[in-house]
């Protein structure tokens, strides 16, 4: 073999180390751009389940808590209705007692 082809075919694989070397750096390039892709679709997809995740705790809490309000409502109506019963039959007792003493003086 001829010193002018050992060269050419040095100089051949010079060229095909380059081109694998550019290969190489461009797949890695595409990889970590997928990879940030990727990355940014799961904090979005994360985020957004959160947000659902959370909206479903509230609205769960937001009921629970009228249930409570009702609940007291109703037993406070109940106690005021107890309250406005007892006290007319007093004030009834009390005008009868001063109607009482009024006509026996």
């Amino acid at each position: 073999m001829g010193m002018g082809k050992v060269l050419q075919s040095i100089k051949k694989a010079e060229m095909a180390a380059e081109q694998t070397l550019a290969d190489a750096q461009a797949e890695s390039n595409k990889i970590l751009s997928d990879a940030r892709r990727d990355a940014s679709d799961l904090i979005t997809q994360t985020t957004e389940e959160a947000q659902t995740s959370i909206q479903t705790i509230l609205d769960s809490a937001r009921e629970s808590a009228m249930k409570n309000v009702k609940a007291v409502q109703k037993d406070w109506g109940k106690a005021v209705s107890s309250v406005t019963t007892d006290a007319t039959k007093n004030q009834d007792a009390a005008v009868d007692l001063i109607v009482e003493k009024l006509l026996n003086q």
